[in-house]
């Protein structure tokens, strides 16, 4: 059964790289997606239908001096990591760690 999203389905968004071309590849905490399942190809996004975590804005100074000291600060290492394999200038490319849009944070560009 493939990927069907309605106008009001909640979805992650992550942006192609420049340049990107079919056939996708993705992996979602090294688990493999299937297009059309997992997610669908919209415009220049990967659209997800689970809920992903995208990375917490990055630590402030009181954080990283914490963490130094050996104070563990837990909040930043929950964020889930997408990757891609993709085509672009007839090549087979990798992208790692791609930024992770929220649905309430989605514009819809593409």
């Amino acid at each position: 059964m493939g990927y069907h999203a309605s106008v009001s389905e909640p979805r992650w968004s992550v942006p192609l790289p420049e340049g990107a071309e079919p056939p996708f590849q993705a992996w979602v905490n090294g688990r493999s997606m299937e297009e059309g399942t997992d997610f669908m190809v919209e415009g220049r996004w990967l659209r997800f239908r689970a809920p992903l975590t995208p990375k917490a804005r990055r630590r402030g100074t009181g954080r990283r001096m914490l963490l130094v000291a050996g104070v563990g600060v837990y909040g930043d290492q929950t964020a889930d990591v997408v990757d891609l394999r993709y085509h672009a200038g007839g090549r087979v490319q990798h992208a790692t760690e791609l930024p992770i849009i929220p649905p309430q944070a989605d514009t819809g560009g593409g």
